[in-house]
């Protein structure tokens, strides 16, 4: 299914977010380590390790886009009923279209001087931002191949820490237990951001990757009432 008929259906895809960890991701969220730290055989991690799946591709094989190219909103053809996830920092404003996203899942890109990582994970319609920021230096994140409640795991490419994108938690690594700054987005129609935000740019579809930005790869995933990865908290 395109992304520009998600918007209706959130709620739906947000029982994923409920099943799995009890609640919709929200702005504020508990810690799921909660002095839950653990070492077997030299790992830190603070989820049961054999709970970790892969989702399929390798590290990387869902590639994240480190050198985002924009176009002003007058050169983008997206029709205006898709959905975008929108960012306006320090008078710098930038669209990011799920439809590319559903591709690549981050973007690593600095916008009004901040550096951010934007992020979304298809299967559980989950969508955030993060200041990508640790202990003072500005790191990169990708997809790690891994899957935690059928949410993505990020790696950051200065530890090779696992990160929940749901939660913003190192789960897995040197870093277990740390948490990123969430940045403030919107989640909003490609022609409602516009009338927002007419000086936006929006994320272009050279990314360097050939891929069928317009076509979703999860086809009836969204409607379909079987979940394809195992969660916790069933009820």
């Amino acid at each position: 299914m395109n992304p520009r008929i998600l918007v209706p259906i959130v709620a739906g895809i947000a029982v994923v977010l409920y099943v799995a960890f009890g609640m919709v991701a929200e702005p504020a969220m508990p810690s799921i380590s909660a002095d839950k730290t653990m070492t077997t055989n030299g790992v830190k991690h603070s989820i049961p390790l054999e709970k970790i799946r892969g989702g399929g591709p390798p590290r990387d094989g869902i590639p994240s886009i480190d050198s985002p190219i924009f176009e002003s909103a007058d050169k983008q053809s997206i029709p205006d009923s898709d959905v975008v996830i929108g960012l306006y920092i320090n008078g710098e404003s930038r669209a990011y279209p799920l439809s590319i996203l559903v591709w690549h899942e981050i973007v690593n890109d600095v916008v009004g001087g901040t550096p951010v990582s934007v992020t979304y994970c298809p299967l559980c319609y989950t969508n955030q931002v993060f200041e990508r920021v640790i202990d003072g230096q500005t790191v990169e994140f990708g997809t790690s191949g891994k899957l935690y409640n059928s949410n993505l795991l990020m790696y950051d490419r200065l530890t090779e820490s696992y990160w929940s994108q749901a939660l913003g938690e190192a789960v897995k690594g040197e870093l277990t237990g740390s948490v990123l700054e969430l940045v403030p987005f919107d989640v909003i129609t490609w022609g409602d951001w516009k009338k927002l935000h007419p000086d936006t740019l929006v994320l272009s579809t050279e990314t360097g990757h050939a891929r069928a930005y317009g076509v979703d790869p999860y086809g009836d995933y969204y409607t379909n009432p079987n979940l394809f990865f195992p969660v916790e908290n069933k009820d």
